[in-house]
């Protein structure tokens, strides 16, 4: 029997937890007895909030590939747009995929290197990109918070300690990033770390050729963020695109709210509790949270959805928060992947015909001088 590779799986493993949440909350939602009320919670969703979902969708994506293409432009990195959509989709989708979130950006430095972006500028912008949407997160939640605490004590006083942990774990988040930031030789200690790793595993055949591609890039990733840190201004405008980001994403829990008919509840007072949740939930060392948002949603949004809607409107959330990126994420790792089929083979192509040059020239190399020389003839 043929033995399968630890990287199907790793897939095999996250695609069966995805599939078990999904079943857990078909489950809990037939053991309520209200699979029948969820089913026509979604039948009678107004078409026009479904729509603002989607659009929520896209105002978060938008800016996440945003943040992206105003970084490498800030760097005197010209790309087009599209690519800064499709990295960004691409991190979505294997952020989504993996544990805690963490085969987005190593994705998306492949990505990006393909396409001849150094790994230590990519990677750079990548982490300026999580401190800057971490930043936000905690803040806008900080904020709203602060200024509506009246819902949070009606909905959630009892799960205040979730909520504080994850201000904590992600407020650690953005110290580690920071001090990866200012300190040179904690990274190269740690990408050392990997390379001896690599070498005991039999992975690293070329360690000296190795580490000087790390220190290229080491040198690259700490000169784009102190050409960052020297320009606050610049940082200041890349945060305010991860607060555009953000609202984006969290704006969709109202507008499912609002596609089941219901108003009591002011959009601040859902955005308040959506922030909450996503920051006490994103630290789940699980594929997209799995299991922690959809019990948090139930814990979050008890109070604020009717029991015969509830799980209908988990259904709704989850579905554009999670699947409809992994959707969407998908379609732009297939374009990746043909486009990296087609730029390998071009590849291959162009340097077959070097390589028919070169023999031409050897074989014949009369021709090749006088045509070389033709021109200056007639000169």
């Amino acid at each position: 029997m043929k033995k399968i590779s630890r990287a199907t799986r790793s897939k095999l493993i996250n695609g069966s937890i995805i599939l078990l949440t999904l079943g857990l909350v078909l489950f809990l939602s037939a053991r309520g007895g209200d699979i029948g009320d969820a089913w026509t919670a979604l039948r009678s969703a107004d078409p026009k909030w479904i729509i603002a979902a989607i659009g929520s969708w896209c105002v978060f994506m938008t800016f996440e590939a945003m943040g992206l293409h105003v970084f490498f432009h800030q760097q005197k990195i010209k790309i087009k747009f599209r690519l800064s959509l499709l990295v960004a989709l691409i991190g979505s989708f294997y952020s989504s995929v993996t544990p805690a979130a963490t085969g987005g950006q190593p994705m998306q430095v492949l990505a990006l290197k393909k396409r001849s972006i150094p790994a230590g500028i990519s990677s750079s912008g990548l982490a300026v990109k999580f401190f800057t949407f971490q930043t936000a997160l905690l803040s806008l939640g900080a904020i709203l918070w602060a200024v509506n605490p009246a819902v949070v004590q009606a909905c959630i006083d009892q799960a205040k300690w979730i909520v504080f942990a994850g201000f904590l774990l992600n407020g650690l988040s953005v110290a580690a990033v920071i001090l990866l930031a200012i300190n040179k030789n904690i990274v190269r200690w740690i990408l050392n770390l990997f390379i001896r790793i690599g070498k005991g595993l039999h992975l690293v055949k070329h360690e000296e050729r190795l580490n000087a591609r790390v220190e290229a890039a080491i040198a690259d990733f700490h000169g784009s963020v102190d050409y960052l840190t020297h320009h606050p201004i610049r940082l200041f405008y890349l945060y305010l695109l991860s607060c555009l980001q953000v609202l984006g994403l969290m704006s969709i829990a109202y507008c499912v709210y609002r596609a089941l008919g219901l108003s009591q509840y002011t959009y601040f007072d859902v955005l308040t509790l959506q922030f909450l949740l996503y920051i006490a939930a994103s630290f789940t060392p699980l594929p997209g949270a799995s299991g922690a948002q959809e019990g948090g949603f139930y814990i979050f949004f008890q109070h604020v959805f009717p029991a015969d809607k509830l799980v209908g409107a988990l259904l709704l959330w989850r579905f554009f928060t999670y699947y409809f990126t992994l959707i969407i994420g998908l379609s732009a790792v297939i374009i990746d992947s043909a486009w990296t089929m087609r730029h390998v083979s071009e590849e291959g192509k162009k340097t077959a015909e070097e390589g028919d040059s070169n023999v031409a020239q050897e074989v014949h190399p009369g021709s090749v001088e006088c045509a070389d020389t033709g021109p200056e003839k007639h000169q």
